[in-house]
């Protein structure tokens, strides 16, 4: 029964990264391998990439300013 529940929790996963990833123009196929590796934890990390993107964007622009 735990394996079922892992399994079903890894695909969970892989189907969310997959749409997060497919709505911010990234490597679906990246992602979904990290989903994979990481299984549930690879969906806060998806998260955690586009704050450290959009915060280095913001401070490169205040840098050209």
């Amino acid at each position: 029964m735990g394996y079922l529940l892992y399994g079903v929790t890894i695909f969970a996963s892989v189907l969310i990264v997959d749409y997060l990833a497919r709505r911010r123009g990234w490597s679906r196929d990246r992602w979904g391998m990290a989903a994979l590796t990481l299984g549930p934890l690879a969906v806060p990390l998806i998260y955690l990439v586009d704050a450290a993107k959009a915060l280095r964007n913001m401070m490169t622009n205040a840098l050209r300013q």
